[in-house]
């Protein structure tokens, strides 16, 4: 008796340290595959939530009036948390962002333990270390996706316990909670509330009344976490907060782009992010040509197919097997990453990162699946093939030679990210703080970088293009007597119908050039402006400017604009 006991006792510790080891080497690989890109520069999203953080956050303006973001409080605060313990700059930022991606390795590991079984918990776990850092969705980024991902992961791994577990309320109270904290982290989080609401009545036992009832708890938990949101809101005016928060559902969405514009944003999408879809078409396609007509019902394995898909009515509520919740869980869950992707109408690669939790754990599934039906050998050459289309793309930094500059134009396809640092060192140079200075058009990491507030409140391209007025309020600012003392020319063309011609004769009218950094040219308000003065004796010098830079390049705005 005792020596059995004792055995037991040695495969729970042989257990866990063999899953401390998993843990620990995909954490670790998760850090080895994002320190090369710890310094590419920073991006206009990621300059955004960081200025508007600081800013908030030291009381130097008001969020959604002067300080204007289509996001709810919770990226603000979780960059501000960022900002305040691990510091400012880019590396800072990134290394938050790699500490969350760390807690959801967690998470996801512990819900392919619970779903599959130990034996593909680590596999998940380094699965997600390659696709949630890889350089195809921008996943080094400290990107609101990968933000919302950790509350999201923590949903539906208490949605899953709660059906193994009695449906406790406590634990529905939470999964509601998280779900609310992944909205305030990113809108499209909210995908994660009727994934919670269609699984308990999927797989929830009892008529309507008790599972009303547990729908009750994650929806008090979701109102328990966004009620803070919409205090706030409220408090500092709820007219700004709403056009703010649902500025994307009216003006930037699904179902506001044009066909043409998903198709190509799709498209685009697909030419980026082709080696992660390799990874996942190589196991599907194994596990089809391998089960068979006979037990593709997957009997063999210790996950039982689900007696229904969930692309059903789910008004039908067919019953369903005992040990089958997490297949349908994890169905759920793929699908509402991917409406959670489709969301905004852009496609951009960073939101894939939403869905790298799920993916992870499909893959290490159908690889588990596999296991006792492939021979070894080939087993070992699928796994092996799956992990080198995920390792595809990580090659960018032995093709640029790891310059960060040019990952970050590779990656990014944005060259004025190399120059932004010396232009943001430049404009605080020339300029006492809290000098306003414009960004033409829309970069707002050099706001951040340069720590000086932006001259209008709009900082990015779909705002511009999408609100009306917003050409001639730019135009108005750089003719008014208070008009920001430099504009920035990124040669980004302007989301007007003129294409920012009357914007750049504006600019022609009432400022010259001072300097060019990297071919960018810097413009200065001319001395009517009282801001003129005002300047520190230690900006430089302006730079002498080749015939060929004023003339051909048209780098002055009357040759450039006309």
């Amino acid at each position: 008796m005792r020596s059995a006991s004792r055995r037991d006792e040695q495969v729970r510790r042989n257990n866990r340290v063999r899953a401390a080891a998993w843990i620990g080497a995909a954490v670790a690989l998760s850090f080895v595959l994002r320190v090369p890109f710890l310094r590419v520069p920073l991006t206009t999203d990621e300059g955004g939530y960081a200025y508007v953080a600081r800013r908030w956050l030291a009381g130097q303006g008001d969020l959604y009036a002067d300080l204007w973001f289509d996001r709810p409080q919770g990226i603000f605060l979780a960059y501000g948390m960022i900002l305040h313990t691990l510091g400012g700059d880019v590396v800072a930022i990134r290394l938050g962002a790699w500490v969350v991606a760390a807690l959801t390795l967690l998470l996801v590991w512990a819900f392919a333990r619970d779903a599959i079984g130990p034996r593909a918990a680590g596999p998940a776990a380094v699965l997600f270390a390659l696709i949630a850092s890889s350089p195809a969705i921008e996943g080094f980024t400290a990107n609101a996706e990968m933000f919302m991902a950790l509350p999201a992961a923590g949903t539906a791994w208490l949605l899953l316990r709660a059906s193994r577990g009695g449906w406790g309320d406590k634990t529905l109270l939470a999964a509601g909670f998280l779900a609310g904290l992944a909205t305030l982290l990113k809108p499209s989080g909210v995908v994660m509330l009727p994934l919670a609401i269609a699984f308990i009545w999927l797989v929830g036992p009892g008529g309507f009344m008790p599972v009303a009832r547990r729908w009750t708890g994650v929806a008090a938990g979701f109102s328990l976490a966004i009620l803070p949101a919409l205090a706030h809101g409220w408090l500092t005016g709820w007219s700004d907060f709403v056009f703010a928060v649902t500025y994307r559902v009216h003006h930037r969405s699904a179902t506001t782009v044009t066909l043409e514009e998903h198709l190509g944003a799709l498209r685009d999408l697909v030419n980026m992010i082709w080696p992660l879809l390799v990874a996942l078409a190589l196991p599907l396609a194994a596990w089809w040509l391998w089960s068979g007509p006979d037990n593709r019902d997957t009997r063999d394995t210790r996950w039982p197919r689900a007696e229904t898909g969930v692309l059903r009515l789910v008004a039908s509520r067919p019953p369903v097997k005992p040990g089958t919740e997490a297949d349908i869980l994890l169905r759920l869950w793929l699908l509402a990453c991917l409406a959670g992707i489709a969301m905004g109408g852009n496609w951009f690669p960073h939101y894939v990162a939403q869905i790298a939790a799920p993916f992870a754990i499909w893959i290490a599934l159908l690889l588990n699946q596999l296991t006792d039906r492939l021979p070894t050998l080939l087993w070992r050459s699928l796994s092996g093939l799956v992990v080198a289309a995920l390792l595809l793309p990580y090659s960018v930094v032995i093709a640029t030679e790891g310059d960060v500059e040019a990952m970050g134009e590779r990656i990014f396809n944005h060259k004025t990210y190399a120059a932004q640092d010396e232009i943001a060192a430049y404009l605080r140079a020339c300029t006492p703080p809290e000098t306003p200075v414009y960004v033409a058009f829309y970069q707002a990491s050099l706001y951040y970088l340069a720590d000086r507030p932006a001259a209008y409140r709009h900082l990015y391209r779909w705002e511009l293009l999408e609100l009306p007025g917003t050409a001639e309020d730019l135009i108005e600012m750089v003719r008014s007597p208070s008009r920001p003392l430099y504009v920035v020319d990124l040669g980004q063309q302007a989301p007007f119908a003129d294409g920012g011609a009357a914007f750049w004769r504006a600019v022609a009218e009432n400022y010259h050039l001072e300097t060019t950094i990297e071919g960018l040219p810097i413009y200065r308000a001319d001395e009517s402006d009282s801001r003129s003065s005002a300047s520190p004796a230690r900006c430089p010098e302006p730079s002498t400017l080749a015939t060929s830079e004023r003339g051909d390049s048209g780098r002055e705005p009357e040759s450039r604009r006309g």
